[in-house]
């Protein structure tokens, strides 16, 4: 549960710069070779534009303005609703903010009438989204340059 100082709101199309600070510090918690960190330079950048044409959310303090994690979920015509983007800042990961954030996603997918969210993340993730309720349903490796690494792909049904 969050902390009464915290809450989750919608994020301003001019706080993309902010959002795309959280999104490299929490990646780069996990030690990524440059390399691949380079590669990860469009996925992680947001934009005023991706925030006006998607739900995004975010976790602050309210007390001071710290941006503490954010998500955003993506309609891909295709394949349905997808999490885009789900990341906390170093220093609060383990604090319930990720779940928290998880949970509130899942809540908006369903009031834009998904009846499940698509998730793609790395292996270091898997043991957060599977206690989340998601399920492992496939996989597909990414390649950057010579390197390559592989993803999950995950699920969760959000209607019985």
């Amino acid at each position: 549960m969050l902390d009464d100082d915290v809450r989750i709101r919608p994020a301003e199309p001019g706080e993309a710069e902010l959002l795309t600070d959280v999104a490299w510090c929490s990646k780069e918690y996990w030690d990524y070779p440059v390399d691949m960190m380079v590669h990860f330079r469009d996925f992680l950048t947001i934009t005023d534009e991706f925030i006006e044409n998607n739900p995004t959310y975010l976790a602050e303090n309210e007390a001071t303005g710290e941006i503490l994690g954010f998500y955003a979920i993506e309609l891909h015509d295709d394949s349905g609703w997808w999490i885009r983007h789900l990341w906390v800042v170093p220093e609060h990961i383990g604090t319930g903010i990720g779940g928290e954030l998880f949970l509130h996603a899942c809540e908006t997918a369903e009031t834009v009438g998904a009846d499940e969210l698509n998730i793609i993340a790395a292996p270091n993730v898997e043991e957060f989204y599977l206690h989340m309720g998601a399920e492992r349903v496939g996989e597909e490796i990414q390649r950057a340059g010579d390197a390559e690494r592989q993803l999950l792909i995950m699920k969760i049904r959000l209607c019985p």
